[in-house]
């Protein structure tokens, strides 16, 4: 059961539940590092009691990982919205868009993954660089020079943040993503069309 104020996000399995299990886990691991309000939980829906009324009403998102068996189950709840997850999908890397889903508000199935805002026309240089000052050892990537509007930089920072599976914020006109991901953040801004310049240490 969640804590008061906290929201759940509900895996729905089959079987044993394995993958729901592993996702289950691996989710609440993600958000207790990144201090997000959600708790997770797991329902094998062809084991007893099974899926409830009750559990698809609490949950806030209700994610799917073996749609063949979970349709079914949900039949009596006609209402009922799910996120189906793809088979061939690694585990992190659908914990991963979720996490990076929820960052940005968006909690509704199938929801779109943002669109980052296209780089000018002339390939302009931005900078990638990592700080550690101040943060008692927990680094961040740092994204600045960026020809952009704050809001275009906010979905930059929520698609650079999904490709890593970290949190991340736009702070003094830049960006920062948590942890050292200056390679993949660069091979994403130079797919994008941009010029990256690494900058410190």
């Amino acid at each position: 059961m969640a804590k008061a104020g906290r929201k759940v996000v509900l895996f729905l399995d089959a079987g044993a539940a394995d993958r729901g299990r592993a996702a289950a886990a691996e989710f609440a691991a993600v958000a207790g590092r990144l201090g997000l309000p959600w708790d997770a939980r797991v329902v094998a829906v062809d084991g007893t009691p099974g899926v409830t009324e009750a559990d698809v009403t609490t949950a806030s998102v209700l994610i799917g990982c073996d749609r063949g068996r979970v349709d079914p189950a949900l039949a009596a709840y006609p209402a009922a919205t799910v996120e189906y997850w793809d088979a061939a999908a690694s585990t992190g890397e659908a914990v991963a868009g979720l996490v990076a889903r929820l960052l940005g508000g968006r909690v509704v199935a199938d929801a779109p993954k943002p669109v980052p805002p296209p780089p000018p026309k002339k390939a302009h240089t931005v900078r990638v660089g990592r700080e550690t000052a101040g943060r008692r050892g927990k680094g961040v990537t740092t994204v600045f020079d960026l020809p952009l509007t704050v809001d275009q930089m906010h979905e930059l920072a929520t698609t650079l943040k999904g490709k890593c599976g970290t949190g991340g914020t736009v702070k003094d006109a830049r960006i920062e993503i948590q942890g050292d991901h200056r390679d993949r953040i660069a091979a994403v801004l130079e797919e994008m069309g941009y010029k990256v310049k690494r900058a410190g240490g």
